[in-house]
């Protein structure tokens, strides 16, 4: 989002103590805004004129985004968080997640309520899709999520946004581990009270046999 600053008269802009006022009312915007930011010039040049003309923009950036692929027994799923970095509050809505290779053995069928979410300040949301196909799972997926968003208060609500996007790439969908864990009681007992020392047992059965990348990064037996 391009937050425009308040304008300055042409007297004002020759002048350069006013070019410094203006330095700072820019970084006093930023501050106010809390956002992440990305600067920008652009030369404007006139065919009329020998000089080029130069403005800044600041584009802020509301939301960050990350993915992570989740495994549950055979069913996997694609999660993407999406994190709201300034001091505002969004309304989201229409959420998509898209696979751009067309691949029709495969659906993202997803787990996320249709109605609209406010993310507030400094918040996370997160939306999960789950991986369903027919055949085999294709050896990468090229993902596309979208969400729309506006300002969550009614006066700036009418403000026109292009949807927020995020591209990445999942590879590997093979699950290596099968991970199992339980609590027992006490011997004796018939049920873990609290106040008593129960034993938590973890079981880790390897599924598939690790590729040559992830058998360079894991840790050796003595680790």
């Amino acid at each position: 989002m391009y937050l425009p600053s308040a304008t300055e008269s042409a007297v004002e802009k020759e002048n350069t103590t006013n070019k410094e006022v203006h330095r700072k009312n820019k970084e006093k915007q930023k501050q106010d805004n809390c956002m992440a930011t990305v600067d920008q010039k652009v030369t404007i040049d006139c065919p009329w004129s020998i000089y080029s003309t130069i403005i800044a923009l600041t584009f802020c950036i509301p939301f960050n985004a990350k993915h992570s692929l989740l495994s549950a027994g055979k069913r996997k799923y694609v999660q993407v968080c999406v994190q709201n970095l300034s001091e505002l509050c969004f309304q989201l809505s229409d959420n998509s997640l898209k696979n751009c290779a067309d691949c029709t053995d495969l659906q993202l069928v997803p787990l996320n309520p249709e109605s609209q979410q406010v993310i507030y300040s400094k918040q996370s949301i997160f939306f999960v899709w789950e991986l369903k196909w027919t055949k085999e799972l294709p050896l990468s997926l090229q993902c596309l999520f979208s969400v729309s968003f506006c300002p969550a208060t009614s006066e700036e609500q009418s403000l026109t946004l292009k949807p927020f996007t995020y591209e990445f790439q999942v590879e590997n969908f093979f699950t290596l581990y099968h991970v199992k864990t339980e609590i027992f009681p006490p011997l004796g007992a018939e049920y873990c009270k609290t106040g008593s020392l129960c034993s938590l047992e973890v079981s880790i059965t390897r599924l598939v046999d690790l590729s040559e990348v992830d058998r360079d990064e894991a840790l050796t037996e003595s680790d």
